[in-house]
């Protein structure tokens, strides 16, 4: 359900349940946290963050009860792994085609550069299912404009491309034909760059982020669980 190659200077993650359109379990979440922090460990320069079947990913799969693990524990792997995404201190390019909702969406924010296809379809569409993403809104003004930030998980709305690359959900946009082409382009062009200075700029970059700190994390994670285990009154 989720692939892991590390070639040379390149590490690869890609969901690979195009079935369910890569709808994320328990189980792939701690896959790919995994995975992600063995990339780091990999020292590999770069990391690829793509996906198999029409949809890069629908998000949590919001259906699934795990046993012996609380809403909690389940809803604190997310922030496990944006934090394990923004620890790479190598360049993560995201490919991002089809569908990429939800947790989807926060791998296009999380990673140094994301490039979606012309058939990308963005959006934080927790409402929909009766959930409040209050990780999201804690973290989304950090990417973008926080009333545009307010108004994605207020309406769910679905974000087609060039809108999502338009407001900064996307570094760019290409033709789906070229999403491949255009990741490892980048990285050619990348790799011509001083390994270390590459390095310096992301370390820099996440040392001086307004990136809310672990009790902000920590406190949406909570009162969401809460309000959930209530019944949401």
């Amino acid at each position: 359900m989720l692939l892991y190659k590390k070639t040379d200077d390149l590490a690869r993650i890609t969901f690979d349940s195009p079935a369910t359109s890569n709808a994320i379990t328990f189980r792939i979440m701690n896959d790919y946290i995994e995975a992600l922090r063995a990339a780091q460990e990999s020292r590999a320069r770069f990391l690829i963050i793509d996906a198999n079947g029409s949809d890069f990913t629908l998000g949590r799969d919001q259906k699934e009860k795990v046993s012996g693990v609380t809403r909690e524990q389940n809803l604190t792997l997310i922030l496990q792994a944006n934090a394990a995404l923004r620890a790479f201190d190598g360049v993560s390019i995201a490919l991002v085609h089809g569908r990429a909702l939800g947790f989807g969406s926060g791998i296009a924010l999380h990673s140094t550069i994301s490039i979606g296809s012309d058939d990308a379809v963005l959006g934080f569409d927790e409402i929909h299912h009766g959930l409040a993403p209050l990780v999201v809104a804690a973290y989304a003004p950090y990417f973008i404009a926080p009333r545009i930030a307010q108004d994605l998980v207020i309406t769910g709305r679905p974000v087609p491309a060039a809108e999502a690359r338009e407001i900064g959900l996307l570094s760019r946009v290409v033709p789906r034909a070229d999403l491949e082409k255009a990741g490892l382009e980048t990285i050619a062009h990348l790799s011509g760059h001083h390994p270390g200075a590459l390095r310096l700029l992301r370390r820099y970059h996440e040392s001086q982020a307004t990136y809310p700190g672990d009790a902000v994390l920590a406190d949406a994670v909570q009162q969401l669980a809460s309000w959930i285990e209530q019944g949401k009154p």
